[in-house]
């Protein structure tokens, strides 16, 4: 071959190989897009199938909410008629209680001496109180009485207003609640005994028309609004009040008197309202709704279900005390102690004298139990707390002095 048609064509086929090689490359990677695609629109079509099935999974779901929220509905409708039908059986029950048998539990006809509508016409000093003690006892005998005597002098507020304070003996307290108690809380633990010194305590819990005389007098630290209760009538126990409140009552109280009142401390207020007892309540082992103010719908030991108010009676106005001379001690209101709130006894002071926190909590002491309350809630031991500014429609207070020397034996 001529070397020039020969050069010619080695370089034809060298091009040509060349061209093959760029047409293989490019099949090679024509395939694998195409293989990229495919799986790409895979990818897509299981993306879809999983957005298809999370659409149905919520309309499903939305379905199923719309049914629970029917059945909530038709729920709380079931539960308005119930606690109508509660109401209406509870009225039936107090209307059959009053007109056929007599309770199981009698209270005293006898009033006491000196009944809250029954207050002096004039100041007095010290005078002698007369009054029933009631003890609840097993079935073959439901309640005993004895009667018993104090000594009380009256404050004279204004306007035929009178406070009576009971003078309290000194003596030794075990504060708290054994282990065995039924309704017992952590915060009732350890035992420990306190000595109580005397001190004069409010007979009654302070009343509306008591609250109003005081609560007109010149401001001290703080405004006080001379119509706070829920539940109005004169002889009733004021309630939402704060205790702050009830600070600025005892220190205008105090101004108007020259004596020193104030809210009495944790120790005092147990030592008045057990008057001696060790028992659940001054009454004994248990409680009656007859001689006390609670939802006597529940029961507390040995007694039989009784009556809820829904809402506070006059003060003194069932007829018996404890051994001290107090009323209402359990039930009707929560009443504020001067102390601050501590999770038990450990390091409480032995000498009954007011607890206080060296933290900034403003939490303060309520004892006693209220209107509402279950019974265990009004035993003797049992503690309450809440916030300093807190006054709701079962809270209320007592005030504590000294004794007057010239009332001491």
């Amino acid at each position: 071959m001529i070397p020039e048609v020969a050069q010619k064509e080695n370089t034809r086929l060298a091009w040509a190989v060349k061209l093959w090689s760029a047409f293989k490359s490019n099949q090679e990677q024509l395939k694998e897009a195409n293989k990229t695609k495919l799986e790409f629109q895979s990818e897509l079509e299981q993306n879809y199938q999983q957005q298809s099935l999370l659409g149905q999974a919520s309309r499903q779901q939305e379905a199923r909410l719309a049914q629970l929220q029917e059945q909530l509905n038709r729920d709380r409708s079931d539960l308005a008629q119930l606690r109508a039908e509660i109401e209406r059986l509870k009225q039936n029950k107090t209307i059959s209680d009053v007109t056929s048998s007599p309770p199981k539990v009698q209270i005293p006809q006898t009033k006491p001496a000196l009944a809250p509508t029954e207050l002096p016409s004039e100041p007095v000093g010290i005078q002698e109180l007369n009054f029933q003690v009631a003890i609840v006892e097993p079935q073959e005998r439901p309640v005993s009485h004895e009667t018993a005597t104090a000594r009380y002098f009256s404050e004279d507020l204004g306007n035929g207003v009178f406070l009576n304070l009971v003078c309290l003996p000194g003596g030794t307290l075990l504060m708290g609640s054994p282990e065995n108690e039924a309704g017992r809380e952590s915060h009732e633990d350890p035992q420990h005994s306190v000595e109580i010194q005397p001190f004069a305590l409010s007979q009654f819990p302070i009343t509306q028309a008591q609250w109003q005389a005081i609560a007109h007098l010149p401001q001290i630290d703080r405004p006080l609004n001379p119509d706070p209760s829920n539940f109005k009538a004169p002889n009733l126990p004021v309630e939402q009040v704060s205790w702050y409140d009830a600070v600025e009552f005892c220190a205008r109280l105090a101004r108007l008197t020259k004596r020193d009142y104030r809210l009495p401390s944790e120790a005092e207020w147990e030592y008045a309202c057990r008057a001696g007892t060790t028992t659940p309540f001054h009454f004994g082992e248990t409680i009656s709704s007859d001689l006390a103010n609670y939802d006597g719908s529940y029961t507390y030991s040995f007694e039989a279900e009784g009556q809820y108010r829904q809402q506070t009676t006059p003060v003194g106005s069932f007829g018996v005390a404890n051994a001290f001379g107090l009323y209402d001690m359990h039930g009707n209101v929560w009443e504020w102690c001067a102390d601050s709130w501590h999770e038990d006894y450990r390091d409480a002071p032995s000498d009954g004298s007011i607890w206080q926190s060296d933290s900034s909590d403003s939490r303060r002491v309520l004892r006693g139990g209220s209107w509402y309350c279950l019974p265990n809630l009004c035993r003797s031991a049992q503690r309450h707390w809440e916030q300093a500014d807190y006054g709701g429609s079962g809270t209320s207070f007592r005030v504590a002095c000294s004794v007057p020397t010239s009332f001491k034996k």
